[in-house]
């Protein structure tokens, strides 16, 4: 069962997913918000695992309010505007919705959280194995499953819905969320630095502020990540 939330300044807007929704039994509406203070408030109440996000609000728009997060549920963007489709992939979405939303489309979403929810037990018992057993991940590349020894791995980058794990020898390009490379991993060897960025934190040679260096090649921190980051990597709890 997924519990979800409809975040959308537009009555109708909200009402049109609310209809949509009912199509599907697995799929139970804990509530609405018209804004982001409102959404917080919903998000603070119960566990959500869906949250239908309009891009456009005011005050604070549906991109500013998810940087805000530091625990986001499953996300499908909802938006008049194609352009906005890029910035929420980056972000990790699982999908967007053009508006007016057909249901043929809800569908295709729907679809798209089924199917992460299938994958996750995999994903976890794929990681204990490795923990537990071997220092390494297979991921699928190329058409093949690649064998990558976890301290080769220098960075992992997001490419949309797609990351792309660079190591001393070779970079691989795998179907698959940073989100999701970041639950598979361990994070004594490794840190999410940026919204776009894990890396590996034995490959870090010197940092600031604002960014960090592995194998000359400088990565961000991102602002939400900052403190994280900083606390990680003081000399004390080294």
């Amino acid at each position: 069962m997924f519990k979800c939330i409809i975040v959308d300044d537009e009555p109708l807007a909200i009402k049109v997913l609310e209809t949509h929704l009912k199509e599907f039994s697995d799929f139970k509406l804990v509530g609405s918000a018209r804004n982001a203070s409102k959404a917080f408030e919903l998000l603070g109440k119960s566990q959500i695992d869906v949250m239908f996000l309009d891009v456009e609000m005011p005050k604070m728009d549906g991109i500013s309010f998810l940087k805000a997060l530091k625990d986001a549920p499953m996300v499908i963007l909802t938006t008049a505007h194609r352009n906005f489709a890029l910035e929420g992939f980056e972000l990790d979405v699982v999908d967007y919705l053009l508006k007016p939303i057909s249901l043929d489309n809800m569908m295709r979403a729907v679809t798209k959280l089924r199917r992460l929810q299938r994958e996750e037990p995999l994903l976890k018992a794929e990681e204990s194995y490795s923990l537990v057993n071997e220092p390494f991940i297979f991921v699928k590349s190329e058409r093949e499953n690649v064998k990558i020894e976890l301290h080769e791995i220098i960075y992992i980058e997001s490419l949309k819905n797609h990351v792309k794990i660079v190591t001393k020898k070779k970079s691989y390009v795998t179907l698959v969320s940073i989100s999701q490379m970041e639950a598979r991993l361990p994070n004594n060897l490794f840190l999410r630095a940026h919204k776009s960025y894990l890396v590996g934190v034995s490959h870090i040679t010197n940092y600031t502020n604002t960014y960090l260096t592995l194998d000359r090649k400088s990565i961000p921190i991102g602002k939400i990540y900052k403190d994280k980051v900083l606390e990680r990597l003081s000399p004390n709890n080294i």
